[in-house]
C-alpha cells in the first residue's frame, strides 16, 4: 500500500462517508481526501461521529474545506465573514481528527469585484492573513488551492498563485496543485511545477481536454502526465497525491494507470 495515494470522498458524494471508508479499505488504500461538503460536511453536529468514524479505520486523512457558496474573496462583508469562519472549523475539525493537510479555495471575483481585481486581491489576501493566524493554533497544514479558467476565478497560473505564497505575512500557506485546473489555463505543467516547489505539498489528479474541468481518469485526456511526474522526480516531490474522480471505476483505473507507468516513486 502507497499511503502518499489516496482518493477523494468526491466520488461518493451522495453516499455516506462511511462508504467511501469501506470502499477505500477494500481496494487497498489508506490515504482519504474527505471533501467537507454534503453527506461528509464537517459541522458543529457532524463532527464527534466524523472522530468516531475516522478512528476506526486505518486511514491517513486531509480534509478539503467547503467550497459550494463560500467566498473569501467576496466583497460582502457578511458573506467573507462566514466563508472564513468556515475554512476556521475546518482546520479545527482537521486537528480533532488527526488529520494533517487542510486544502481550501482562495474565493473568486464577483460580478462587481472582477471590474476591480486589484480590491479582491486585497480583501483575499486579508482573509487569508486572518486564517493564517488562526492555525498558528493548531500547525495543521493549510494548502491553497489553483482554480480553473472561468471569468470570476481568482488564483490560475504561477505569477498569481507565487504572489501569494511569497507573501512574508503568510509563511506558513502552502500549495495544492490541481492539474486538472491547470490544464484548462493552458499552462506548462512542469514550469508550474518547478514554480511552486518551495511550496507544493499536495496534490489534485485527474484529466480532460482542457475546455472543461471534467475529471477524468487519467489517461483519457490531453494532459501530459509523462512532462508532470518528471518534474515532480526533478523537485523531489515527496508529498500526497489524490486521485480526485468522481467514479470509484475511474479511481481505480487511474491508479492502475499509474503504476502500469511506473510514476509511483
Amino acid at each position: 500500500m502507497n499511503r502518499r495515494l489516496g482518493f477523494s470522498s468526491l466520488a461518493f458524494y451522495e453516499k455516506s462517508l462511511e462508504s467511501a471508508l469501506s470502499w477505500g479499505e477494500s481496494n487497498d488504500f489508506g490515504l482519504l481526501e474527505i471533501v467537507a461538503e454534503n453527506n461528509h460536511a464537517i459541522d458543529e453536529e457532524a463532527l464527534p461521529e466524523i472522530k468516531d468514524l475516522t478512528s476506526s479505520y486505518n486511514f491517513d486523512y486531509t480534509v478539503h474545506s467547503p467550497f459550494s457558496d463560500i467566498n473569501i474573496s467576496s466583497l460582502n462583508k457578511s458573506i467573507r465573514k462566514e466563508s472564513i469562519r468556515q475554512v476556521k472549523y475546518s482546520i479545527f475539525a482537521v486537528n480533532e481528527i488527526g488529520g494533517k493537510i487542510l486544502t481550501f479555495h482562495p474565493g473568486r471575483h464577483s460580478a462587481a469585484t472582477s471590474k476591480s481585481r486589484e480590491n479582491t486581491k486585497q480583501i483575499l489576501f486579508e482573509s487569508l492573513k486572518e486564517i493564517s493566524d488562526y492555525n498558528k493554533d493548531y500547525g495543521v497544514t493549510i494548502a491553497l488551492e489553483n482554480m480553473p479558467d472561468t471569468f470570476i476565478t481568482t488564483m490560475k497560473v504561477s505569477k498569481e498563485v507565487l504572489e501569494v505564497l511569497e507573501n512574508k505575512e503568510l509563511s506558513e500557506i502552502k500549495h495544492t496543485m490541481d492539474v486538472g485546473h491547470l490544464e484548462t489555463n493552458n499552462v506548462d505543467i512542469g514550469e508550474y511545477i518547478y514554480d511552486l516547489r518551495n511550496y507544493l505539498i499536495h496534490m489534485h489528479l485527474h484529466d480532460n481536454f482542457g475546455e472543461f474541468d471534467n475529471h477524468l481518469p487519467l489517461g483519457d485526456g490531453n494532459i501530459n502526465f509523462p512532462r508532470i511526474f518528471r518534474a515532480l522526480k526533478e523537485i523531489n516531490y515527496t508529498g500526497r497525491i489524490i486521485l480526485e474522480m468522481t467514479k470509484t471505476e475511474d479511481i481505480l483505473k487511474s491508479r492502475e494507470y499509474l503504476e502500469e507507468k511506473k510514476y509511483l516513486f
